[in-house]
């Protein structure tokens, strides 16, 4: 039968051509789902893990962590200097081990000032997640010697060999150094806000210094140690003793690969869940059921077209299990071919889409990667389920006696034994799976909500012969219009049920498949953005020098294109563990701040309440204008700058609205809390954080903030959903092909009806309009209902990926969809016009069939 199977694929290719297509479009969107999966692994790597991917081990605080104590001020300690290692650097098989201080200050080149953010350097310089471009790095130990990256350096006009006075903040000391390499712009969110300088440690030194500790002052910033390790070293033998140091220190931190820090980054930030992690592995879960109903499918209206051919090769000698060979045989061959060129469509088409997403969004941090063992698993995946595709029908053509084969079939009506069955089966498959889904979507029951959405839709499938025709029929009578045509193409969708059912399963699955990811997406997104609202409440947090008018440099602030709102925030004292107390008034203190959740939100600048970050337990003990007072706190994400009270809550204590002085004299400086009234690119942040320094006046710094990581999770967001909503357009393919095959299946099964309508008179451009306006009906029901199902399943989605985010952030564990409706639209319009294109040939053979050849066909 091997010979009979070839033989149709050399003598019939036009024939295999749509379940090609089919398998081909399947295929695609598995291999999509992983090329998006490891390219989006590849972006976080060039931003939020650009800076552990230098090291071959990565230190970081316990996200889960609450205590109070900060465990990375222990991290300079623990990893030491070049010349003096510390504990983690003493360890047997690490090489170095280095702590990224980061020291706000403000470099002077002539007639420019600008921040930046100093960093010492290593001693192995491959530590550095940046490249020369000219120069070279100083030495460690070098006193005089800096690099700056080269997009300041263009926009400084700072040139190799030039001399920059760099200034501490908001108190540190003065150095002057020499240019002696300029680098690549970090794409790490953290340094997008200021120049990126790294420089000896003697120079980082003298800029640190001197060190007030609890008065105040801003000292330097050290996120995460990297280790180094030498060559042959166990990396999990030195995970291992790393992790005994962390414990015998009492330091809450732990060890990950570069990979997995860069991961831990994003799930922190969004409250503790891996929701980039999660959203790729439900595209891939998905991709995979949607890869199997495309393929089976139209395999199956392949082998319904060939029951006659089957039934001939029974009557010549053929044995059941020959005929069911020979059909697994073509299955086999065709299911490779469409596999492997599926594969290879997909990996030119994301590539081609991460390269344009990149020129057209400048988003330059955007990375294409392919890993092949996933690509091989989608083409053993795509053979497989064409294999399993061919042996429901297979087995369907031999089970009848060979006379009974090469009659037409009848079709399956509702109320027969068949439909009956068929009924049942699907209700309790829709109805039992989406109560199954639900109870996953809100548990969170990973394997009960996917399991259960993939039954539901099986069984509206398998309930589609029931609640399709009837919606199109409703739907004719948009078709009045165009008379005999339009009327009849109406009563055909219910006259022959199954056929409408068939014609539009495949658009259906397709439309459904957009749907879901358009309203999934677009509610992640806005959740997510809900989620970083609460994890970085203040877009930029600016120290402006004591001694200079702040409330001016506030209103200069303000006229910056693309600021919102401005809090002026003034020191009034500092809690029980040394953290700054500042001042704004009320109104404003709520205008810069990021939506909180709702009970926090209603209390925020209230009298006798206190913003804090969201780690801190029960009320805060402070000292305001020299009065003891506990204050109710208000908490939101990550404040790492200050406290912050109304001045109703200041002035109750005595405050006269003069800076407070702390303990020796120190000043501390005032603060401008900035809020930004857009969505600011990354590689526009570095400009509008040199003009909101510039407008705050000299010696003002941009020392915290959120605004640099919220703009980077939105840029790869943004960048994943282009991506996966351009790979899904082409389920309009599905569409054209699957609409095609069962609309040709159905003018030859209707040769003698078309040409009795014929005969009684109906004209060629008629039977034409008849049946390009049931395709067109068929099609547009299908598309609307897809878009509800489309709606409903996207949503189960978002509530199972995202409820724990939401309640971790302090709202409601319900996730409200947010529902494309333009999208939406425009994907009813496509499918329509689908339909009408896969009409066009069907429609014109049928007319071109004399009455007398029609009435004639056997």
């Amino acid at each position: 039968m091997w010979t009979v199977a070839l033989s149709q694929l050399r003598t019939q290719p036009r024939r295999y051509i749509s379940v090609i297509l089919a398998i081909l479009i399947g295929t695609m969107f598995l291999a999509a789902s992983f090329l998006v999966s490891s390219s989006g692994q590849a972006t976080l790597r060039t931003t939020l893990g650009n800076t552990y991917a230098a090291g071959d081990l990565v230190v970081l605080p316990k996200a889960s962590d609450s205590s109070a104590e900060d465990p990375t001020a222990a991290f300079p300690g623990l990893a030491g200097t070049v010349g003096q290692p510390g504990p983690l650097g003493r360890i047997e098989g690490v090489e170095e081990a280095y702590s990224t201080q980061l020291t706000w200050a403000t470099a002077t080149t002539g007639d420019a000032d600008f921040g930046a953010i100093v960093q010492p350097v290593p001693r192995d310089s491959s530590l550095i997640a940046v490249s020369l471009t000219e120069g070279s790095y100083p030495a460690p130990a070098d006193p005089r010697g800096i690099t700056l990256d080269t997009s300041t350096a263009e926009r400084e006009g700072v040139a190799v060999g030039d001399v920059v006075t760099l200034s501490g903040d908001p108190v540190g000391g003065t150095s002057e150094a020499t240019v002696t390499g300029l680098t690549t712009p970090s794409p790490d969110p953290t340094l997008s806000s200021g120049g990126q300088i790294w420089a000896g440690g003697p120079t980082v030194a003298a800029v640190q210094e001197p060190q007030v500790g609890d008065a105040g002052a801003v000292d330097a910033y050290s996120p995460h140690v990297l280790l180094r390790l030498t060559d042959g070293a166990d990396r999990d033998a030195v995970a291992s003793a790393v992790t005994g140091v962390l414990t015998e220190r009492g330091v809450s931190a732990e060890v990950r690969t570069p990979d997995d820090a860069a991961r831990a980054t994003l799930a922190d930030a969004s409250g503790g869940t891996d929701v980039f992690g999660w959203i790729l592995g439900g595209f891939a879960a998905l991709a995979l059921l949607v890869t199997a109903l495309v393929i089976a499918n139209t395999f199956q209206v392949l082998v319904a077209q060939r029951t006659r051919d089957l039934a001939l090769l029974r009557t010549l000698g053929s044995t059941a299990g020959q005929v069911r060979t020979s059909v697994l045989a073509e299955a086999l061959v065709v299911g490779l071919i469409g596999s492997v060129l599926g594969v290879v469509l997909a990996v030119a088409a994301t590539a081609g889409l991460v390269a344009a997403v990149r020129a057209m969004f400048e988003m330059n941090t955007l990375t294409f990667a392919a890993d092949p063992v996933t690509l091989l698993v989608t083409v053993l995946v795509g053979v497989l389920v064409t294999l399993a595709a061919a042996i429901a029908p297979a087995l369907a053509a031999t089970r009848v006696s060979p006379l009974q084969a090469l009659r037409p079939a009848e079709e399956v009506r509702a109320a027969s034994r068949g439909g009956v069955v068929r009924t049942l089966i699907g209700t309790v498959l829709a109805v039992g799976g989406t109560a199954l889904m639900l109870f996953g979507a809100f548990a969170p029951e990973p394997l009960s909500a996917i399991g259960g959405g993939a039954l539901s839709f099986l069984g509206v499938l398998l309930l589609a012969s029931l609640f399709v025709p009837a919606a199109v029929r409703g739907a004719s009578v948009l078709a009045r219009p165009a008379g005999v045509p339009g009327r009849l193409a109406g009563l055909n969708a219910t006259r022959h049920r199954s056929r409408t059912a068939a014609t539009a399963a495949a658009l259906l699955v397709g439309t459904t498949l957009v749907a879901l990811f358009l309203t999934g997406g677009r509610t992640a997104q806005d959740t997510t953005n809900l989620a970083l609202d609460a994890a970085y409440p203040v877009d930029l947090v600016v120290s402006v020098p004591a001694g200079a008018d702040a409330a001016a440099a506030a209103e200069r602030v303000r006229g910056v294109d693309d600021v919102g709102a401005v809090a002026l925030a003034v020191p009034v004292g500092t809690t029980e563990n040394g953290s700054t107390v500042l001042a704004a008034p009320s109104a404003a203190l709520r205008g810069a701040v990021a939506d909180l959740p709702p009970d926090e939100e209603a209390r925020l600048g209230q009298p006798g309440t206190v913003f804090v970050p969201e780690w801190v337990e029960g009320d805060v003990p402070a000292t305001v204008a020299g009065a003891e007072r506990t204050l109710a706190p208000v908490r939101g994400g990550s404040l790492g700058s200050g406290v912050y009270v109304a001045e109703e809550t200041a002035r109750a204590a005595g405050w006269d609205g003069a800076p407070v002085a702390f303990d020796g004299g120190v000043t501390v400086p005032s603060q401008l809390l900035v809020a930004l009234s857009g969505n600011v690119p990354v590689n526009g942040l570095q400009a509008l954080a040199d003009d909101v320094t510039e407008a705050a006046g000299s010696g003002a710094v941009i020392m915290d903030g959120g605004a640099p990581t919220r703009a980077v999770y939105a840029q790869i967001i943004d960048a994943m959903l282009w991506i996966v909503v351009a790979l899904l357009a082409v389920s309009v393919l599905i569409a054209l092909v699957g609409v095609a095959n069962t609309l040709s299946l159905s003018v030859i099964e209707r040769t003698r009806e078309n040409a009795l309508l014929r005969a009684l008179g109906l004209t060629r451009g008629g039977l034409r309009g008849m049946i390009a306006i049931e395709s067109v009906l068929i099609a547009g029901v299908a598309a609307l209902l897809g878009c509800a199902l489309g709606v409903f399943y996207g949503w189960a989605g978002s509530q199972l990926i995202l409820g724990d985010l939401l309640a971790n952030s302090g709202g409601s564990s319900v996730v409200r969809p947010t529902v494309p409706w333009l999208e939406l639209a425009l994907i009813v319009l496509v499918a329509a016009l689908a339909g009408l294109v896969a009409a066009l040939l069907p429609a014109r053979r049928a007319a071109n069939l004399s009455p007398v050849e029609g009435l004639a066909a056997v």
